[in-house]
């Protein structure tokens, strides 16, 4: 019934951009296992994707593909934190340490972490500082 425009075939390819890798698509966002091999990213970002009761399957999955030294991005809205300070403690325990970390805005909370090994902690340690708030929606 659709059919690919005319110009995606034609389109030339940008000169000097190199080959294109082809990637598997991004997981579907209730995976904790994505296709990607171990260290074998540099960066992982999580946006206002923490949404699930399982944040530390999500975090320990971002720690099984990143590099030593990869970083992990969190954005999340800041009224789904109790305390960061007990956040901050649990992300330390899945093997990440704090790099840097913006409080200011009044609707999100940035951190940036780096990853220094494998968790620090066993599979049935309990993390109370990644059970975050349901987000809170103001009419305006």
């Amino acid at each position: 019934m659709f059919e690919e425009p005319e110009w995606a075939e034609a389109a030339p390819v940008a000169a000097g951009l190199g080959p294109i890798i082809s990637r598997p698509p991004p997981a579907a966002a209730s995976q904790n296992k994505v296709p990607l091999e171990d260290e074998s990213v540099d960066v992982a970002v999580f946006c206002l994707s923490l949404m699930g009761t399982n944040i530390r399957d999500f975090l320990e999955e971002a720690n099984r593909v990143l590099k030593p030294g990869g970083l992990l991005k969190v954005a999340e809205v800041s009224s789904r934190f109790e305390d960061v300070r007990t956040f901050l403690q649990a992300v330390t325990k899945l093997g990440f340490k704090i790099v840097s970390k913006d409080l200011t805005n009044s609707h999100f909370f940035l951190f940036d972490f780096q990853k220094t090994g494998p968790p620090l902690v066993g599979p049935k340690a309990q993390l109370s500082g990644l059970q975050l708030q349901p987000c809170l929606y103001k009419r305006r």
